[in-house]
């Protein structure tokens, strides 16, 4: 049994779909029970039995959506009438949408927010304190290499993935020392059904940096086992992210705008 994850419990958010799906998936190969939380009861309740079956973990289930003011609350107080003790946080719920801010909806880029950061910082804080007195644990944040720049026609997205960025990166220094560890994963293109709901596809040009969700998660997990702040997993995307942060944003803002416009789909066209 793995010894980090091994008869311990994982939260993980957005786990219906997805690196969601996947991390939960590869968390219970490794011996972890785990608390999948999601928008649908439906495919969460047909995973948690998959998981249950399959690799002899605990797998409970709780429908919440965090883009939704009460959502956050509604999965808070179900977690603590759980009454298990949480020793990995996975906060993998997120979305994006392509096109220029201002033919976006209000309600679209402020709930982006919500889900994407808010639901981010809250359930971390509820769990955190725990791990801290366990003195074991960790936080796996899901962000992107969008975090690595400004994102024109993903410009709410980007920006969301830059504070999950720089949240996991101070947590990680103030909790050293405490044996809670974070890291901050951000991958570049992954196929899985974000495109579709962002409205965008990938492009041949960056197709040599798409690795699949398995390998995404097995990566991922690599570098949080390893105590790694920051995973990007794939060397054309390590290579990206690297440019990103020593290029002037206005030399690199540009190139990315270019890029972004060359990702809409025939569908949001």
């Amino acid at each position: 049994m793995d010894g980090l994850f091994g008869g311990r419990w994982a939260l993980i958010t957005g786990a219906s779909s997805g690196l969601g799906e996947e991390l939960a998936r590869q968390l219970a190969e490794r011996g972890c029970n785990v608390v999948l939380t999601a928008r649908s009861r439906e495919k969460l309740g047909a995973l948690a039995a998959q998981l249950g079956a399959a690799h002899g973990v605990q797998a409970r289930v709780i429908a919440a959506d965090l883009a939704d003011a009460a959502g956050l609350d509604t999965l808070l107080r179900e977690l603590d009438a759980l009454g298990v003790a949480i020793d990995h946080v996975v906060a993998n719920a997120g979305y994006g949408t392509w096109g220029p801010f201002v033919e976006e909806t209000t309600r679209s880029q402020t709930e982006m927010v919500r889900l994407n950061c808010e639901a981010v910082v809250g359930v971390v804080h509820h769990v955190l304190p725990g791990m801290v007195a366990r003195r074991r644990g960790g936080v796996l944040l899901v962000a992107s290499t969008a975090a690595f720049q400004p994102t024109p026609m993903f410009a709410v997205y980007g920006a969301t993935k830059t504070f999950v960025r720089s949240f996991g990166e101070a947590l990680a220094e103030e909790l050293r020392g405490t044996g809670v560890r974070v890291s901050v994963l951000c991958p570049g293109p992954v196929p899985t059904g974000f495109q579709t709901r962002a409205k965008i596809e990938i492009p041949p040009a960056q197709r040599a940096a798409v690795l699949t969700p398995q390998e995404t998660v097995e990566r991922a997990l690599a570098g949080y086992a390893a105590g790694r702040v920051i995973v990007v997993p794939g060397a054309v995307n390590r290579a990206g992210a690297v440019l990103a942060s020593v290029i002037p944003n206005r030399v690199v803002v540009p190139v990315v705008r270019h890029m972004m416009k060359t990702r809409r789909t025939s569908e949001g066209s």
